[in-house]
């Protein structure tokens, strides 16, 4: 593994490391700010719920003092009236509080459910980290050669020619397969973090939907407050979507490799096969396949559709295996080497 590597290796973590942080002091300022927006929004409308209450009694008052002839006046239906459009004044303030105060609510959980994101990428990180650790620490391990003795030449009789021994294929690397379990953990951890942030995305969705349907049936209509709601609800269903997406993609990945993991003890006595003789597998891809239990021609020729979109995602070489038909290669490698595949 060249240094660049390693560098961008050892720097991966802290990079998210970084950006954790200045993601939780940003969520942290956003947070404090936005609870003092609504400690002001709160007592607002507690102001303009008193001039309400104010405005009813004062209505109550004037409805009361119309029934006496000796207050039939000019005066006091003008009065009457502004009271009357003081209260109007007052509702309408009063509804767009609360349509604030659900927006910053539905802003502060936005900010949550980003937060468990980064936090859940940060723990992917690490893992890749210690992965590549492990990595790097079996390819610098020296591997023994065998060193082999020539018996001393027999001076009274030449001594009879040994047949050549066939070197036995030495056994798969237990490293490696820690390696590829450590990685089928990592993505375990993935989904279950993205499950537990589609339970709380769904229940937000549910929330807007019951939302909308209490503003349709509200009277008088609540125009701007139905708008926000709908608004959010399409934002929340769009997230949700996102987030469905990626469970799948998750499940997928963790799918074809506990499946290479199975077939590990099928290939304990199968000789590796030299994957850069492949167009387009060069040395770093070719170990990096090797970490994740591609060791053999015939497992890149018998990939499946998810197996080769799995693969290209875990690695990213995006759809270079179709542009380069490595599955044709390796068919191709496998029968001339040891035959045809069934």
């Amino acid at each position: 593994m060249s240094s660049l590597l390693w560098l961008l290796l050892y720097l991966a973590p802290l990079l998210g490391i970084t950006a954790a942080l200045f993601a939780w002091f940003g969520w942290h300022w956003r947070g404090s700010d936005m609870q003092q927006r609504m400690d002001e929004l709160a007592a607002q409308l507690s102001t303009a719920q008193a001039a309400l209450r104010q405005a009813e009694t004062d209505r109550a008052t004037a409805q009361a003092a119309s029934t006496a002839p000796a207050l039939q006046d000019p005066a006091v239906a003008a009065e009457l009236q502004a009271l009357r459009g003081d209260l109007k004044s007052a509702q309408s303030e009063a509804r767009l509080l609360r349509d604030q105060a659900a927006r910053a609510n539905e802003a502060a959980q936005a900010l949550e459910t980003e937060m468990a994101r980064l936090q859940a990428d940060l723990e992917h990180l690490r893992a890749e980290h210690t992965s590549a650790q492990a990595e790097l620490e079996n390819l610098r391990r020296p591997v023994p050669v065998p060193v082999e003795t020539t018996p001393a030449p027999v001076e009274t009789a030449e001594a009879p020619t040994k047949p050549k021994r066939k070197r036995s294929t030495p056994a798969k690397p237990k490293a490696a397969t820690s390696t590829l379990r450590e990685k089928i953990t990592a993505l375990e951890n993935q989904l279950s973090t993205h499950q537990t942030g589609l339970a709380a995305l769904t229940q937000e969705r549910d929330d807007w939907q019951r939302r909308i349907t209490q503003l349709e049936g509200q009277t008088p209509d609540d125009t701007a407050g139905l708008g926000s709601a709908r608004r959010s609800l399409a934002d929340s269903e769009k997230r949700l979507a996102t987030a469905t997406t990626e469970i799948e993609r998750l499940r997928i990945q963790t799918q074809v490799l506990r499946r290479v993991e199975e077939g590990e003890s099928a290939l304990l006595t199968v000789p590796d096969d030299d994957l850069t003789q492949i167009k387009g597998i060069k040395k770093i891809i070719s170990e990096q396949l090797r970490a994740h239990g591609i060791r053999t021609w015939r497992q890149i020729a018998q990939w499946t559709e998810d197996e080769q979109r799995a693969f290209s995602e875990l690695l990213a070489f995006k759809n270079r295996a179709t542009r380069e038909q490595w599955q044709q290669q390796a068919r191709a490698l496998h029968e001339a080497a040891h035959g045809p595949l069934p």
